[in-house]
């Protein structure tokens, strides 16, 4: 739900802004009718954080994917006999699945933390407070970014007998 208030704000202030440029007479030298037109500092810093949001979001999907077999292969070795588990193999996936664990807890995390109308009406509070979120979301990005790369080498690695 926090991630469809999140898109659908977006493309509202990204309207907006589209609207108040028409209404004013400006001209953009933009390409295309996606890239949102910058002008201050905080709208840039809005617009990396939420290029940050998009680019972890975008994998979440997969991300889940993973988690989802990383489980189903840990609950087929629990059910052999200790002695036919290769532990190397369960360690690897039993890592993976707090990998991805914890990097979709924190995207759930960040973005019902996020405000995306915090101190709008203070620029300088603004701009402090988009720029923590900036550093966080890349954070966040690089968590789920660096799991899913955990999971391409253990997934795909069939374990030793």
């Amino acid at each position: 739900m926090s991630r469809l208030i999140i898109a659908l704000i977006s493309i509202g202030l990204v309207a907006l802004a589209c609207n108040n440029d028409a209404s004013q007479g400006e001209t953009t030298d933009r390409k295309d009718g996606f890239t949102p037109v910058l002008k201050t500092q905080e709208d840039s810093l809005y617009h990396d954080v939420m290029l940050g949001h998009d680019a972890g979001m975008a994998k979440v999907g997969k991300l889940r994917k993973n988690l989802n077999e990383t489980q189903r292969l840990l609950d087929s070795l629990n059910k052999l006999p200790a002695k036919k588990i290769n532990t190397t193999y369960k360690q690897s996936l039993t890592d993976l699945h707090s990998a991805l664990t914890n990097a979709n807890k924190e995207m759930n995390t960040w973005m019902d933390a996020f405000k995306v109308d915090s101190a709008t009406n203070n620029p300088e509070l603004r701009i402090k407070y988009l720029q923590g979120e900036k550093e966080k979301v890349t954070v966040v990005k690089e968590l789920i970014f660096s799991a899913l790369q955990q999971a391409d080498s253990v997934l795909k690695t069939p374990p030793a007998p």
